[in-house]
């Protein structure tokens, strides 16, 4: 039954976690009977305390979320394909300390790591359990819930996790090397702020790890990007209707010798002044003082132009 409960594609991926869905659903399908837990190798009393607690749960989130109108559904669908890689995602993000990754093969020096995983708690290889679903799977990346100690050491509880997802989920996990200049930095307009990619390794054992988006870090340099996509019109586009009268790039910002251009460094430094390195950063500034860079802008344009970008100011306007 495990390996109907555990079912195909993405469902496997969720592993033994899937099994223990699986088998709960099947187990309320047919009314939670005592011969439905016999038959199925299940326990009648756990199956009683796991409605209990689904039960509690489902009274606990209506409570904080009364639009939900969550019920016990005895004829309760399998998760989607979707709600699988979230489950996944969400067991990844708490396990962060129980990941594992299977030995590569350039690293097999002793016979005794063949499919055995590295984790970065153990100096000793671990396995997955020989009743684990993806016991003859062997997913590169997974975390487990425990490890029992027989024979060997195996791992128990495993669900596999994407190579890409631990940056993200795990990002305390993780040392991040510098910005990447390629793909470049780029504005967020969703979320206002300086995006780049970097690359990382996992602590402890140095696992190279993919380059995901992230926001840049802290530093003179984010304020840089940031005053460029400013002057861009990036960040406010009733700016954009200024850039073609610029007297300088706004790339000018990120040049080694920007310093050498006053403008340059007076809208770094003003920008800094009030830590404005982002969207609401920038809007939070002008709550406090409406004319607040606007002659570091002005900087940037013929003086014929700064009536004009005067009346304007700030430009937080809809285009």
């Amino acid at each position: 039954m495990k390996r109907t409960w555990a079912g195909q594609g993405a469902s496997l991926k969720l592993g033994d976690l899937m099994v223990l869905l699986g088998a709960v659903g099947a187990c309320e399908y047919s009314g939670c009977s005592p011969q439905f837990c016999h038959a199925n190798g299940l326990r009648y009393k756990a199956m009683l305390e796991i409605r209990r607690l689904r039960g509690q749960l489902t009274t606990a989130v209506n409570a904080v979320c009364p639009e939900a109108g969550l019920f016990l559904d005895p004829k309760m669908q399998p998760p989607t394909e979707s709600q699988v890689t979230y489950l996944r995602q969400i067991m990844a993000a708490g396990l962060g300390d129980h990941l594992a990754r299977r030995v590569q093969n350039e690293d097999l020096l002793d016979p005794k790591w063949k499919n055995a995983y590295k984790t970065p708690l153990l100096d000793d290889p671990v396995f997955i359990h020989p009743s684990s679903v993806l016991f003859r799977e062997l997913p590169e990346f997974v975390v487990y819930q425990e490890i029992v100690e027989t024979t060997k050491m195996y791992m128990k509880g495993v669900s596999t996790v994407e190579i890409q997802w631990i940056p993200s989920l795990l990002p305390s996990y993780c040392q991040f090397d510098a910005p990447l200049e390629e793909p470049a930095p780029s504005y967020c307009p969703e979320s206002g702020r300086v995006l780049c990619h970097r690359a990382s390794v996992f602590y402890r054992v140095g696992w190279p790890l993919p380059a995901i988006q992230v926001d840049f870090p802290e530093g003179i340099d984010r304020y840089k990007y940031f005053a460029r996509f400013l002057l861009e019109g990036q960040v406010f586009c009733k700016l954009v209707s200024f850039k073609s009268c610029l007297l300088s790039s706004p790339s000018t910002m990120l040049k080694t010798w920007a310093r050498l251009q006053p403008r340059t460094e007076s809208l770094l430094k003003a920008l800094v002044a009030e830590k404005a390195d982002s969207r609401d950063a920038l809007l939070a500034a002008w709550k406090k003082n409406p004319r607040y860079l606007l002659a570091e802008y002005c900087e940037w344009l013929p003086k014929a132009m700064h009536t004009d970008v005067e009346k304007s100011w700030p430009p937080i306007t809809d285009c």
